[in-house]
């Protein structure tokens, strides 16, 4: 596949490139010690419109352009992969609402969520479930008197008290099981609609997740996304939720790549000798630089990827290749350089904590695997806990 980028796709790199250098790659260290979000960062990244990439211009968008989307991802992540995280997550809420909206929710919502006005955040993992959570939902939603009175808690909710419009997932149908699950638009401030603690993790830290509860909580019907949201929900995952990941693994390669080089050819070992002139540390390199590359190509391919493409699997493949190679890169530079590599003296460490954080954003990477295998098997996607099927013809 030809991955020569436009003209326009190619100023956005550099633009982008640009207020990461400037804005974000500064205080990215500041960031993930603090375990905030850096809304100047964020106003920044609004204005120059990057919310907006997968909108049209008819609801204040700049896109669509999902392949520049992932560009963007990629270099924001080169400096701060959970800055990155708050665009992705944002963005997930704004494609549902694009793709199953009335004119009347695109109209009120959109226009903000596309100048980054107003985040989004979407809400389905819960406590009881996690990535089952189609399956075990415990959220519910019922209709009185004009309105959805809900009920339930999420966890680990990207944006979770940040964002100011949620796609809540409940159950309306119980009997139609993950075909009974509805989509929610929910405001912040809704009463009866509050947060949990702020988790403090390992990785991604400047990538704010939090509890969610919903308690009584009056929603309009005229706030209804989708009465069976799950197979659009898991198509947005596929086309845009895992390429974004990847392109946020490819950018934290990339950035350890780029320290570990710039470093061995720096640091003086025995004899006055550079690290860069070993053979083993040149093998290294190349073994980085070669899953770099692959990674890229992974990325770059589902981005190019259209919204209705019949198969998904370059998407989900995308949240896996990538985050597994980040895994493998940012490991050789920690090795790379050594004790150093371990001390908040140098960004490394921090690559190493947000590329294991990938594995396990919205999915574990083990069951984006098997969801790919699925597919290309032409088995069903979704499969209750526990029920994958035996290995036939022996033990």
């Amino acid at each position: 596949m030809d991955f020569d980028l436009s003209e326009q796709q190619l100023m956005l790199k550099k633009t982008t490139k640009e207020l990461v250098e400037k804005e974000i790659a500064p205080i990215a260290a500041q960031i993930d010690r603090s375990g905030e979000l850096s809304w100047p960062c964020i106003k920044k990244i609004g204005e120059m419109g990057l919310f907006g990439l997968l909108l049209p211009p008819t609801f204040g968008g700049t896109g669509p352009d999902k392949l520049g989307f992932v560009l963007a991802i990629e270099e924001i992540s080169r400096a701060s992969a959970g800055v990155a995280m708050t665009l992705l997550h944002s963005s997930l809420p704004s494609c549902l609402i694009l793709t199953l909206g009335n004119d009347s929710q695109k109209t009120k919502y959109l226009p903000s969520l596309a100048r980054g006005q107003r985040l989004g955040a979407l809400a389905a993992i819960e406590p009881s479930g996690g990535a089952n959570w189609a399956f075990t939902l415990q959220t519910t939603a019922r209709l009185q008197t004009g309105s959805y009175v809900l009920n339930g808690s999420k966890c680990f909710i990207s944006n979770g008290g940040e964002a100011e419009i949620y796609v809540v997932m409940a159950r309306t149908a119980p009997e139609k099981g993950p075909m009974g699950i509805s989509g929610l638009i929910v405001e912040k401030g809704t009463p009866g609609f509050s947060f949990g603690k702020k988790e403090e993790k390992l990785g991604l830290r400047a990538d704010v997740t939090r509890e969610l509860f919903f308690e009584n909580c009056r929603v309009p019907a005229a706030n209804m996304l989708a009465e069976s949201i799950v197979p659009p929900a898991a198509r947005v995952s596929a086309t845009v939720g895992f390429p974004g990941i990847g392109a946020a693994a490819l950018g934290i390669a990339e950035a350890a790549l780029d320290t570990a080089i710039q470093y061995v050819k720096q640091r003086a070992v025995a004899f006055g000798q550079m690290l860069a002139n070993f053979d083993g540390v040149q093998c290294m390199i190349a073994e980085m630089t070669t899953v770099v590359e692959a990674a890229r190509l992974t990325v770059y391919q589902a981005g190019s990827m259209p919204g209705d493409a019949p198969d998904l699997t370059p998407g989900i493949v995308a949240g896996v290749f990538p985050c597994e190679a980040a895994l493998e890169v940012t490991s050789k530079a920690l090795q790379l350089f050594g004790t150093y590599g371990y001390t908040a003296d140098f960004p490394v460490e921090r690559y190493f904590r947000d590329a294991r954080g990938l594995t396990l954003v919205a999915q574990p990477i083990e069951v984006r695997k098997l969801t790919a295998g699925r597919l290309k098997l032409g088995l069903p996607p979704l499969i209750p806990p526990g029920g994958a099927p035996q290995r036939q013809g022996g033990a």
